[in-house]
Formats: C-alpha cells, sequence, structure tokens
C-alpha cells in the first residue's frame, strides 16, 4: 500500500480519537454515522456513498424490508452495470425480512444473497455490518441499522464507520466473522431458502393480521 495511504488514514485516526481538532480528509476518517433530519444526515447517504466508491462489498444484517430496499435499488444497478461483486447475508430471525425484498436483491446477477437459518442453529441472529474494499482499503459500518426504511433515514440509529487497511486487526477480525457466518452450514443460499422462507412469511403474517384486528375489535 502507498505509504501516502496509510498516512492519511493515521491522520484520520487522529482526528476520530485522539483530538479533532487535528486536519484529515473526510474519505480516511472514521465517524459517527446516524440518522439526524436537523442536520440532514441519513444512514442511507453513506451507505449509497460508499457502495459506489467500493470494489467489493459485503453486508450482514438481521432484518431487510422492500422499503430499505428500494431507495438503494438505483445504486445497486449501477454496481450490477460495473460488475462490482456483493455478498449479502441476512436471517430468518423473528421471520421478519420480506421475501419480496429478497427477490429484489438475488434478482441482480452481481450479487448474491444467503440466509442464515436461527431455527437450525438454535441462536438468534442480529448482527448489522457493512464491509466495503476499495483496493487495499476497509470502511466498515458497524452498529444498528438493518435494511429498513426507518433504520436508514428516520429511526435513532447509532453506527460507527470504521477505516482500516487490509492489515488492521479489527477489519481482519470482522471480515474473518463475516466468511465464518457466509459459510456456515446454516447460511443457505436464495434456491435453498427462499421457497420455504416464504411459506412461512405468508403463514406468520396472516396470524400477525388476525392478531391485530382482534386488538382493534
Amino acid at each position: 500500500m502507498q505509504r501516502e495511504k496509510i498516512q492519511l488514514i493515521r491522520d484520520g485516526l487522529e482526528t476520530a480519537y485522539v483530538n479533532g481538532n487535528t486536519a484529515s480528509e473526510l474519505l480516511y476518517k472514521p465517524n459517527f454515522v446516524s440518522n439526524n433530519h436537523n442536520e440532514g444526515k441519513k444512514v442511507l447517504s453513506v451507505i449509497e456513498d460508499e457502495l459506489l466508491k467500493c470494489d467489493k462489498f459485503q453486508i450482514s444484517v438481521a432484518f431487510i424490508t422492500l422499503g430499505g430496499v428500494t431507495p438503494l435499488l438505483q445504486t445497486l444497478k449501477e454496481l450490477e452495470k460495473r460488475e462490482i461483486p456483493g455478498e449479502i447475508l441476512t436471517s430468518n430471525y423473528l421471520d421478519f425480512s420480506e421475501p419480496q425484498a429478497l427477490e429484489k436483491l438475488n434478482s441482480l446477477k452481481n450479487i448474491r444473497i444467503k440466509m442464515y437459518d436461527t431455527n437450525s442453529a438454535k441462536n438468534g441472529f442480529h448482527t448489522k455490518g457493512y464491509i466495503f474494499k476499495e483496493e487495499e482499503v476497509y470502511r466498515i459500518i458497524i452498529g444498528s441499522s438493518n435494511i429498513t426504511s426507518a433504520a436508514l433515514t428516520s429511526n435513532h440509529e447509532w453506527n460507527t464507520k470504521l477505516v482500516s487497511t487490509q492489515q488492521g486487526k479489527i477489519a481482519e477480525e470482522i471480515v474473518e466473522e463475516f466468511n465464518r457466518l457466509w459459510n456456515s452450514s446454516y447460511a443457505l443460499d436464495f434456491n435453498e431458502f427462499y421457497g420455504n422462507y416464504k411459506e412461512q412469511y405468508e403463514i406468520i403474517k396472516h396470524q400477525r393480521d388476525i392478531a391485530r384486528i382482534d386488538n382493534v375489535v
């Protein structure tokens, strides 16, 4: 890696963690990522910016909804044209992820999507991490945001964006953990999980709708 980039990362770390008055480039500075209507800040905007800069991305979130995928579609289709590969890992935890959203993501040729089967694994799945690789630099957003409309645009969300070289210990551990989950026997490819999950989701959705009507009555 060029010494210049390493110095830029060091300067960014100095600003973020030692002295906020130290000058550094925003591109190489760790940041707090949140939604703030008054300041015009959205988690969505940061994710879009990072997607457009990266040459590979890996995302692990517990929940994905159509409302979260739709505002990202234009950016994701641009990455499809540029053949930027992506891996997205989600879960069947609480049967919350929407099948239509998963189908949209799977339709993009550059994206491979898997679902972590929490029922077989007998544990929960509540990760929220976005890994963006640009040459030898990782930018990683970790915190509270799933791919839902509210999480990406309006909820009170707390996320940290890390900036690291490939050799950085934290980036190394995060990428290793993603790969461990991705390669787990509990992580199922789209064609393995989609039919059963969609059927289960519709059953649960129907039950929730009935419960909601009963509560109103």
